[in-house]
């Protein structure tokens, strides 16, 4: 990958993840109302959709430091496949995502869409 082509996603991507911080620190902060029902915290799945929800923005926030870090220090100048790696950093909110996901369709098939 070239500099300028990684340059572009990267740019890219750190306004979109900067959004999408923006718009899951609401969620986030609500959070704890997932465990108004004292059983809920039994349910694992529960804890980790709360905790996939609760560490959204700061997993963007993070990704965005990280690529642009490795984009950019020049202790990362010998790394062979530096510029794709900075690229696929910023893809780890969507770690976040998929796990949301997953645990949203556990509660919603086997809890009929209860959290407790």
């Amino acid at each position: 990958m070239r500099r300028k082509t990684a340059l572009m996603v990267l740019f890219i991507a750190t306004v979109l993840l900067i959004v999408g911080a923006i718009a899951g620190f609401m969620p986030a902060i609500m959070t704890p109302m997932m465990f108004d029902d004292p059983r809920a915290i039994e349910s694992p799945a529960t804890v980790t959709l709360a905790l996939s929800i609760a560490t959204f923005p700061i997993v963007c926030l993070v990704a965005v430091l990280l690529s642009w870090l490795v984009f950019l220090l020049p202790v990362f100048a010998n790394l062979p496949y530096r510029y794709v790696l900075a690229c696929r950093l910023t893809a780890l909110p969507l770690i976040n995502l998929a796990i949301a996901a997953v645990t949203l369709a556990w509660i919603s098939y086997f809890n009929g869409g209860s959290f407790s």
